[in-house]
């Protein structure tokens, strides 16, 4: 569909976004594994799913088209064909650990529909979903394990910022930084490529190419400028890629990467900071004191791609950017060292904007949210004491697709 995807700020009216409700991939999650499932807490889901349906309440009320993933990837994979090539995909991406394994989970997954393939992916191939011993083929050898799972589950699917993201006609497809996490990029990987209103649509960067980008890094500034941090969960190899796609044919001029902490406090650019208005953002401190360097990408006359370090304060990296007089910063907290400290560990920088100085946060940040209003942004509240256990706010679990152009 032409002019579906439409992306090229942060700030725009927002008019059409992507979610997932989360739903039986968190009830999957096992205290004894939430380390390897990269939770830190079991999210109790009916409340969960209560308080993202008043997300999605209030994007509708903005006039925000909600789109779900799972009825994209439903129509994308809608095709028996297709669906064969997914599980295929799937059963390599999974790490599967036999052949004969894969043949048994083949054959379980084979007969679905796209909704129960869908279901399933979520929910992961548990052991008790297989009666190995009364299969026809059952395997030649079987060793007893305590995991309850063939193929994990994918809880951190509600966050479907970190899956993808669109910049300007195109998207990225994330190749995740954890394994645990490979098979919701594959999700979003078929989507681009078979659901009809992304086709035709610019990749900027794919899923398979081996180096880690994750979308919560990358922040879209203007239609000439993107932020981007060099983190935990995105690489050095990813960024040059994209940028060089992105500066030779996708209309951008300047890229400035934060050079971040490689931690999970630090995991995304977007949890340290979020464009609120033309000239606002909402920071963690340690953003605004400029503890991390930035560099700028961009070509050369030769169309070889350069990075520079000018040691400048990020209000003036800023201003140079996106060519404003000013820009303020608003702390989380306050800046003040507690406050600070708790409501950046709650999300209180990872906003959304539904449009120019208009944004969505979770209403637990109290402090956060009050110099927020008095600096002139309207700010909608959504509860978050459920969601916010997966360590990501509003901007984390949305992916627009489509916004104004400013």
């Amino acid at each position: 569909m032409s002019g579906f995807i439409n992306l090229h700020s942060e700030i725009g009216k927002l008019n059409t976004v992507m979610l997932h409700k989360p739903g039986i991939e968190v009830e999957m999650l096992i205290p004894d594994y939430l380390e390897h499932m990269l939770f830190e807490d079991t999210p109790y889901v009916p409340e969960a799913q209560r308080e993202h349906d008043v997300f999605a309440g209030i994007l509708r009320d903005c006039g925000v088209n909600v789109i779900y993933l799972e009825d994209l990837f439903v129509k994308a994979v809608e095709s028996e064909d297709i669906r064969k090539k997914f599980i295929e995909d799937y059963l390599v991406i999974a790490n599967v650990q036999a052949e004969s394994l894969k043949d048994v989970l083949r054959e379980y997954l084979l007969p679905l529909s796209a909704k129960e393939l869908f279901y399933e992916i979520c929910k992961g191939i548990r052991r008790k979903d297989i009666n190995i011993k009364g299969d026809k083929k059952p395997l030649p050898v079987m060793v007893e394990e305590v995991y309850p799972f063939y193929t994990d589950p994918v809880p951190s699917l509600y966050f479907t910022r970190d899956i993808s993201i669109c910049i300007g006609n195109g998207m990225i497809a994330s190749s995740m930084s954890m394994p645990f996490r490979k098979r919701e990029a594959l999700m979003m990987r078929y989507i681009h490529k078979y659901h009809p209103s992304f086709a035709g649509a610019p990749l900027w960067y794919d899923y398979n190419l081996g180096y880690s980008v994750e979308g919560g890094d990358i922040l879209v500034l203007s239609d000439k400028v993107l932020a981007v941090g060099y983190g935990q969960r995105t690489s050095l190899g990813a960024i040059e890629n994209f940028a060089l796609n992105l500066l030779k044919n996708g209309g951008y001029e300047r890229i400035l990467v934060f050079n971040l902490p490689k931690d999970r406090l630090h995991m995304h650019l977007d949890v340290l900071c979020t464009m609120v208005d033309y000239d606002k953002f909402l920071t963690a401190p340690q953003v605004r004191n400029g503890a991390f360097d930035v560099y700028e990408l961009y070509l050369d006359s030769h169309g070889n791609l350069r990075a520079d370090n000018h040691k400048d304060s990020l209000d003036n990296v800023f201003k140079r950017a996106l060519s404003l007089p000013a820009v303020e910063f608003i702390q989380t907290g306050g800046g003040d060292l507690q406050a600070s400290s708790r409501e950046h560990w709650n999300m209180g920088s990872n906003s959304l904007a539904v449009a120019p100085g208009e944004i969505i946060t979770y209403g637990r940040n109290e402090i956060t949210n009050e110099l927020l209003t008095k600096a002139g942004i309207k700010v909608h509240n959504i509860p978050g004491g459920e969601l916010s256990r997966g360590r990501g706010g509003p901007r984390c679990m949305s992916m627009p697709i489509n916004r104004n152009r400013i």
